[in-house]
């Protein structure tokens, strides 16, 4: 199976005439079927699909990696754009979300009432993500991701109440990923969970699954498949030295030979990752794509 991810939303803009904001989506595209993977912030990606001619009125499914409003915020115009789209979250992504800041300011950092709404009003479209779930042949979606790597905990600045009272495990955080000839692909909306207990969760549930497509996938040294790409956000932006050496290794471990780290990875993460992994990284920004197969 090929596959084609075109970035319709970065904080970077890589293609002129494109709009980059702080936020991500990433429309993906395999023999079988056409997925938007988050909406941005707002509209800019439904503007930037028209620039791209990236056909949003054909997507088989819109897939919320989590409920921040950096990858919820265009949902509105998502559904309206792709009007027989199958969309697919975790419940937790509905709720309140806050963000502590080092001056005491509470920020929402949640789903904007708009994308509530919208929501709402497409209940009889909506998959609810409480494990795995296959989106389209081969194309799958992890639900919650077991926290099991002791340098990936859970961010201690957010809340899901504004009084800060009790803490955000990010429970809805979900990644994307295909079945491919070359290894697994992975896409990451912000890797919340964290990218190291992401692909070791990917990569398990794959192995486990007594299907053709996952009896043929190459496998890594460790004996579990490999992981071809892994594409997206993955909040380094305040890691620690350790954590950054352990998701290097982790990646390299899994046999990644495409790594394109956007969004909330950091400049620190990016410099750390690109160092760790040679010539498998690329620099990804809005309008950039990359095809695999």
């Amino acid at each position: 199976m090929s596959l084609r991810v075109t970035l319709l939303v970065d904080n970077e803009r890589g293609v002129a005439g494109l709009r980059s904001q702080w936020g991500f989506s990433a429309w993906v595209e395999t023999d079988h079927a056409r997925i938007l993977l988050d909406s941005g912030s707002n509209d800019a990606f439904w503007r930037n699909a028209r620039v791209l001619d990236v056909p949003l009125e054909s997507a088989d499914a819109f897939v919320l990696s989590h409920g921040h409003f950096d990858h919820g915020g265009g949902i509105r115009r998502a559904l309206e754009a792709a009007p027989m789209a199958r969309v697919v979250l975790h419940p937790g992504g509905l709720a309140p979300h806050f963000w502590l800041c080092k001056t005491g300011k509470v920020e929402p950092i949640g789903l904007p009432d708009r994308s509530l709404t919208a929501l709402r009003s497409v209940a009889e479209r909506v998959t609810w993500a409480l494990g795995p779930v296959e989106v389209a042949p081969r194309v799958w979606v992890s639900g919650p991701i077991p926290r099991r790597h002791p340098l990936e905990e859970a961010e201690r600045n957010f809340f899901l109440d504004r009084a800060c009272t009790v803490r955000d495990h990010v429970v809805d955080d979900q990644a994307l990923w295909a079945q491919t000839s070359h290894g697994l692909v992975v896409l990451v909306g912000c890797a919340h969970s964290g990218i190291i207990n992401t692909l070791d969760y990917v990569r398990r549930v794959s192995a486990d699954r007594d299907s053709a497509a996952s009896r043929e996938l190459p496998l890594a040294a460790d004996g579990l498949p490999l992981v071809y790409a892994v594409i997206g956000g993955m909040h380094l932006l305040h890691a620690s030295p350790a954590r950054l050496r352990a998701t290097g290794d982790a990646l390299v471990g899994a046999g990644v030979r495409v790594l394109a780290p956007v969004h909330c990875t950091g400049k620190r993460g990016k410099a750390h990752l690109r160092a760790r992994v040679g010539d498998a990284y690329v620099a990804g920004a809005t309008g950039a794509v990359l095809e695999i197969g």
